[in-house]
């Protein structure tokens, strides 16, 4: 038997499309074992009534893709996962969901593959990696495609510092939120985008907090995405108002996140749950901190 635990993540943070990843302290856990009489999913926890329990199961079909990977027949599993990520929030469900399948397959295959072949077998499956890299190297992640290759920079994150999550029960698809943007962007977004997320890479490695609002705006996805997200507009100006470093919407949405410290979360937070509750907008607001171990691996002797 094998145990995994994998962190949740945020992706983008505004400027960072498809490139920035940062992980959260809540958790997807997995336990996989062979299993004779045959295919057996478990489910509790959040979004247990829509994830599936048969073979079109994402951490089953990652399981089976290391398998192929290595050339062995894929044995009938039990798999026990215990979810706490919220799903189609923008909250990297299906990115842990991945990881957790593939290290879960690679410790029972015995395949011995890297951590850099995991995260490249995750962005096969996934389509980008940031999400996935974020889960399982955990802190903050800096991910660049390079042909077939995925590049990825690890950072620690400041135990300091906090998310706020509004996660309404409103759910935004990956392929709803790539559907609303441009096939063609101008010149100068472009150029206006790359320099902030430059910025926000400096911002995050040296602590340099007071830059990140700007660092974070952006003009690729967030303008054409933020009319997906229930009472956007009023999030952002509440978590300003309350000195929160920077809001964006979280991955694709439909969460939204604000950037703060110890001092500023609970302000931040007490002011969007007063917002949601005057929007009447079914929901929760949650304080999380930042993972910096990643994806945590046991088998049955422990190790």
């Amino acid at each position: 038997m094998v145990k995994v635990r994998v962190p949740a993540s945020t992706s983008n943070l505004g400027s960072g499309f498809d490139c920035f990843g940062m992980a959260l302290q809540i958790y997807l856990t997995v336990k996989m074992e062979i299993h004779p009489p045959g295919l057996e999913i478990c489910v509790h926890g959040e979004g247990c009534a829509e994830i599936s329990t048969s073979t079109d199961n994402l951490i089953y079909l990652a399981a089976k893709r290391v398998f192929e990977q290595s050339r062995q027949q894929l044995p009938p599993l039990k798999i026990k996962i215990e979810n706490e990520i919220p799903i189609l929030r923008g909250l990297g469900s299906s990115g842990a969901a991945t990881v957790a399948g593939l290290l879960c397959g690679n410790a029972l295959a015995g395949a011995k593959i890297e951590s850099g072949q995991i995260l490249q077998l995750a962005n096969e499956i996934e389509g980008t990696p940031e999400n996935a890299a974020a889960s399982l190297l955990g802190g903050a992640t800096i991910n660049c495609v390079d042909g077939s290759k995925v590049i990825c920079k690890r950072m620690a994150v400041d135990e300091n510092l906090k998310a706020v999550l509004c996660i309404p029960d409103t759910t935004v698809s990956t392929h709803a939120a790539r559907a609303v943007l441009p096939k063609m962007v101008a010149y100068q977004d472009a150029v206006y985008n790359l320099q902030r997320s430059a910025l926000l890479a400096h911002a995050l490695i040296s602590g340099d907090y007071q830059s990140i609002r700007t660092a974070m705006d952006d003009r690729l996805h967030q303008p054409y995405r933020k009319h997906l997200i229930p009472g956007y507009k009023e999030f952002v100006e509440a978590g300003y108002q309350n000195n929160a470093f920077g809001v964006c919407i979280s991955g694709s949405g439909s969460a939204v996140l604000a950037l703060t410290n110890d001092e500023i979360a609970d302000n931040v937070a007490g002011a969007w749950e007063a917002l949601r509750v005057h929007l009447n907008l079914p929901g929760k607001i949650l304080i999380s901190g930042f993972d910096n171990k990643g994806a945590q691996i046991t088998t049955a002797n422990g190790r």
